[in-house]
């Protein structure tokens, strides 16, 4: 099928294949690439729900905080943005529920925690804020028999609060290991697409340049062969068809030319031995009749201008020898030949003329083929020159992209030693939240032993009273040690949770240029095969560039050879002409005979 195409078939079919092999393989790393845009984002997803977890975790120990410190102190500031902290706890659990859409066991988790701040808030946290606010001008906790059952209750909706706050974490932890996986594999699958694709592209693509230059190559080598076997005498010699495009009907007309010129050669050359042998016989009668000697017999028949020639001659002679008066006969007779050798004459003088013109139309199909070949050749020496510049432009994109690599690799290093340093200040941060915990502890501790003493001291009338100075002193340290315990707690809060921030960010960060890094790598590898591929073409144009140069030179042999054939050609018809004009003399010549021997009488 692929010989019946024309040449501008054959490469547009050829430059189509390549293009649709690489839009293909495109396509298939769009949507590689998509795959991974889908997972980066729903890792985002999954840190927005932990954020937000925190702040539903920080808000609710904020609250706890404050309220611990209103009732040791009875300071109105503090109560104050209880309500605000509350609404932004509701606010962030209302965003979380929302992520977490997709997943419906985390929203359900997620969900519950509504219930459990409300009760939080209405059994606990309220009542201790409405009985601290009944006893305005006291400093301490009242001294009421629901006052430990409220904080009991709150201090379990909190524990409650934070377990199921760590399981939503482990959760989303779990889901964010889970995508990260598959995020490494679709890398690993673009990875070996674009190894892989680009290999079976730059195969692909030199099979078909190979296709088409053979397709070229083949029928040009095999009709140039056939003219040099020509040229060197093989007139049986004919050019192979392969193909039905240009050059294939170019080898059939060549063939033909071919054929027809063997046989033109092959008429004329039977036709001049034949009459070179009739007119050798002719002479020898003829010159022995000159001579006087009339004996000779004239053997030569036929119905051609020759033959005629001969019987003319035999009968003139005869009739000279028998009866002088058939002379006259005899120079009509020969009178009539000449005019048919004249006519014969003629003919093959117009059979030269029509060969003659046919050797110049070859000539100019001839010269045509020298000047696509000339055209072929400056077009393979501009490939070779812009394989040249490939080579040079890829050298330098990958010397580029080396010291880009070098320069990620320093960035790597960097963001990771920082990495370490957070990682750091974090877990020191989170040692002194557990040692701020144990001093809360022992003030609570300290408020109730000063409470109880305040109530024995109580009980003891005039002799625990200087007991219960004691106590009060006691209660209001462990009061300044709860505020001073809770700011500290606060500020440590806020530097975890920037420290967090910090964390992911600096993650996001160092995974990113760590993904560059790799597809810096890969493009790397990707311009190093292509720089091999077109250094290995470069020599290969070469060689064809070669063949191209000695398929010019075969062109012009074959048109210098085809010139020397228009000539004689040309010869051959001044030959004809010049015979053509012997035979007229010949019919003035016989005319003057016939006029001469009429002047003769001769009797009967």
């Amino acid at each position: 099928m692929l010989n019946d195409l024309s040449i501008k078939n054959k490469l547009i079919l050829g430059l189509g294949a390549i293009v649709a092999i690489m839009l293909f393989l495109l396509t298939l790393a769009y949507n590689n690439s998509q795959k991974l845009a889908d997972a980066n984002k729903w890792d985002r997803h999954a840190l927005e729900v932990l954020l937000q977890s925190d702040h539903i975790a920080t808000s609710v120990l904020q609250i706890q905080s404050a309220t611990r410190g209103y009732i040791l102190t009875g300071n109105e500031s503090l109560v104050a943005p209880l309500t605000a902290e509350f609404d932004e706890a509701k606010q962030h659990l209302a965003s979380a529920t929302a992520l977490a859409a997709d997943n419906p066991a985390q929203q359900a988790r997620i969900k519950q925690l509504g219930p459990m701040l409300d009760i939080w808030w209405e059994r606990a946290i309220l009542p201790q804020v409405e009985l601290r606010r009944s006893r305005v001008g006291v400093i301490g906790p009242a001294p009421d028999a629901s006052t430990p059952a409220a904080v009991l209750m709150g201090a379990r909706t909190v524990a409650s609060i934070r377990k199921l706050i760590d399981e939503i974490a482990a959760e989303e932890n779990r889901l964010m290991t889970v995508r990260s996986q598959e995020s490494a594999r679709l890398q690993e699958t673009m990875s070996l697409l674009l190894t892989v694709g680009g290999g079976v592209t730059i195969i692909l693509a030199m099979l078909i340049a190979w296709l088409l230059i053979r397709a070229l190559l083949v029928p040009l080598n095999r009709l140039n062969r056939t003219l040099g076997l020509i040229a060197a005498g093989e007139q049986s010699a004919r050019a192979r068809v392969g193909s039905n495009d240009e050059l294939g009907k170019v080898a059939v007309e060549f063939n033909r030319m071919a054929q027809a010129i063997q046989d033109s050669q092959a008429k004329e050359q039977a036709a001049t031995t034949d009459l070179r042998a009739k007119v050798d016989s002719l002479l020898a009668v003829v010159s022995k009749a000159a001579a006087g000697d009339l004996s000779g017999r004239v053997s030569i028949t036929g119905q051609d201008a020759i033959g005629q020639l001969g019987q003319g001659l035999a009968t003139m002679f005869d009739n000279l020898r028998s009866h002088l008066n058939n002379v006259q006969k005899a120079g009509i007779q020969v009178t009539t030949s000449a005019t048919e050798i004249a006519a014969s004459s003629r003919q093959q003088e117009a059979t030269g003329i029509e060969q003659a013109q046919t050797s110049v139309e070859i000539l100019s199909t001839t010269r045509e083929i020298s000047a696509n070949t000339t055209q072929l050749l400056r077009t393979m020496e501009q490939a070779t020159a812009v394989a040249e510049f490939t080579t040079s432009a890829t050298a330098e994109a990958q010397g580029n992209l080396k010291r880009m690599d070098a320069t990620m690799q320093h960035m790597v290093t960097a963001t990771d030693a920082i990495n370490a340093k957070l990682a750091a200040l974090s877990e020191k941060a989170s040692n002194i939240n557990s040692v701020l915990v144990t001093i809360t502890k022992v003030a609570d501790q300290t408020n109730i032993l000063s409470l109880n003493a305040a109530i024995e001291a109580e009980k003891a009338g005039d002799a625990g009273r200087g007991f219960s100075v004691v106590a009060t002193e006691i209660r209001r340290l462990a009061d300044q040690t709860s505020v001073s315990t809770w700011d500290i707690e606060q500020m440590v809060k806020e530097m975890q949770s920037a420290v967090s921030a910090s964390v992911m960010g600096m993650d996001k960060f160092s995974e990113e240029i760590r993904r560059s890094v790799g597809e810096v790598h890969q493009v790397g590898a990707q311009l190093s095969s292509v720089m091999d591929q077109v250094q290995k073409l470069a020599p290969q144009f070469d060689l064809v560039l070669e063949g191209m140069q000695s398929q010019a030179v075969g062109a012009s042999q074959i048109s210098d050879t085809m010139l020397q054939l228009s000539d004689a050609t040309q010869q051959t018809v001044d030959s004809l002409r010049a015979t053509s004009e012997a035979v007229r003399q010949l019919q003035y010549a016989a005319g003057d005979l016939q006029s001469s021997v009429a002047t003769f009488s001769v009797n009967s």
